[in-house]
């Protein structure tokens, strides 16, 4: 789905939000082969930091990204010093704001991304007969300091395209065959709706 350029939408809005705050030293907790981490780099000549619990995305991410440097680690405990980077990025991953917060740098920010109310909405028809909008209240609201919404709609004209949507999702493991093979032949198109949201956040 990146290398088709399909999620190249909210891959640049991450990556100009974070560049917009100058950061030298950037960590993305969470990311996955590194697409992210790489445009916001290329964006704002940071140096990169990526952290995942999956070792073969960091392994992917490390040959992929060699300017970077990556750890398996999990983001409950994040291995590194207080106040080390000047943005941490969340992009659908789960996430410790008092772990970001201490390794945030006193005028850092933390840049995290979550998934719209409309997000996969017609995957999610497909999957179940009583689908429902998302329902994600903002985290620490005190703290935000910028909050935007990405929307847009993704063509899959290939039904490998298709399962392999399905696939990057948490949807994937509850989907039947049945359910599956109904994706492949008849999703040509489905809605991306994520939030982007900025916090400040307070160590």
């Amino acid at each position: 789905m990146f290398d088709a350029g399909l999620y190249a939408p909210i891959i640049d809005e991450v990556a100009a939000v974070t560049a917009s705050y100058a950061p030298s030293a950037v960590l993305d907790a969470g990311c996955g082969e590194g697409s992210y981490l790489a445009a916001i780099t290329d964006v704002s000549g940071a140096h990169g930091w990526g952290i995942d619990i999956s070792k073969a995305a960091i392994k992917l991410a490390a040959r992929r990204h060699p300017m970077h440097r990556y750890a398996v680690a999990s983001s409950y405990v994040l291995p590194f010093a207080d106040a080390t980077f000047d943005a941490v990025v969340n992009v659908f991953s789960p996430r410790d704001f008092a772990e970001m917060a201490r390794v945030t740098a006193a005028d850092g920010v933390a840049v995290v991304v979550t998934p719209g109310a409309r997000h996969l909405a017609e995957l999610k028809s497909t999957l179940y007969d009583d689908a429902r909008d998302h329902d994600d209240p903002i985290e620490r609201p005190d703290d935000v300091i910028d909050r935007t919404t990405v929307r847009f709609v993704v063509a899959l004209p290939d039904p490998d395209l298709r399962l392999a949507l399905l696939h990057m999702t948490p949807f994937w493991w509850s989907a039947s065959t049945t359910r599956r093979d109904e994706i492949a032949a008849s999703m040509t198109a489905v809605t991306v709706d994520m939030q982007l949201t900025v916090y400040r956040l307070a160590a």
